[in-house]
């Protein structure tokens, strides 16, 4: 009887002791978790600063020079420089990469209408997006024009000009001097054909007196000459000397006419 009541107890302290082993670690795992601690507000990353235009060109004659332009920004970023005029006129713009120190440069052949242009550049680092830089004024100076994509210069322009002028000029010229010569040999032809008139004329006026200065001189036969007859030779004499002068003279004043 007693032998049973002794392990009826052996029995009980076996059970409580292997119960009171599994709940020790159950109970120093409780002791030693850490308390939860509540979850943590994401906190908005700030909009990154704006970026910075160290150098760009107060004139820029837009058909003879490069664009450049350059800053400062994050390291990395993706910078849009925007150059803006007013009267309408279309925005340009340019997107540049900034290297690992943030420094980025845009160097680009474009065209700028002649004015003032105000540039701008904003950065965008990651998602983000910054503000526009202040802004830089640049004057553009164009010294031709843009026809159809292609640029030319006023001094080209004012080259080609010249050379048709002179061309022009040339071809005028030519044909001046050329209408003149045939002017001059028609002219010739005309008072060479004028003189060969005057020339037949007064050859057929000049042996009419001289057939008069015969008769007179037939029907005078040796005997002295009248008064009359003296008079009439002496004005045939006249008529031919004056025919003569007047000849020269209408000939020498056509020469002078042509």
């Amino acid at each position: 009887m007693y032998m049973k009541k002794a392990l009826f107890i052996g029995i009980i302290i076996v059970a409580a002791a292997g119960m009171l082993g599994a709940g020790f670690p159950l109970f120093a795992f409780g002791q030693t978790q850490p308390p939860l601690s509540p979850p943590v507000a994401q906190v908005p990353r700030p909009a990154p600063s704006e970026p910075y235009i160290a150098i760009s060109p107060d004139n820029f004659y837009t058909l003879e020079e490069i664009l450049y332009i350059e800053g400062r920004s994050e390291p990395n970023a993706i910078v849009t420089v925007t150059l803006t005029k007013q009267q309408g006129e279309k925005p340009v713009k340019f997107t540049v990469k900034a290297d690992s120190m943030g420094e980025w440069v845009v160097a680009e052949k474009t065209y700028l209408s002649a004015g003032n242009w105000q540039v701008r550049a904003k950065q965008l680092v990651g998602t983000q997006v910054s503000g526009e830089s202040n802004p830089r004024v640049i004057q553009s100076i164009v010294t031709g024009v843009n026809l159809f994509g292609w640029n030319i210069r006023y001094v080209a322009i004012a080259a080609v000009i010249l050379v048709f002028l002179a061309v022009i000029a040339f071809i005028f010229f030519y044909f001046r001097r050329k209408i003149a010569r045939l002017r001059r040999g028609l002219m010739a032809k005309q008072l060479h054909e004028t003189e060969d008139r005057f020339h037949r004329g007064f050859a057929e006026i000049r042996k009419d007196l001289m057939d008069q200065l015969k008769d007179l001189a037939v029907n005078s036969q040796g005997r002295p000459l009248t008064t009359e007859e003296i008079e009439k030779r002496d004005h045939v004499l006249r008529e031919l000397e004056e025919l003569e002068m007047n000849l020269e003279h209408d000939v020498t004043d056509i020469g002078k006419r042509y």
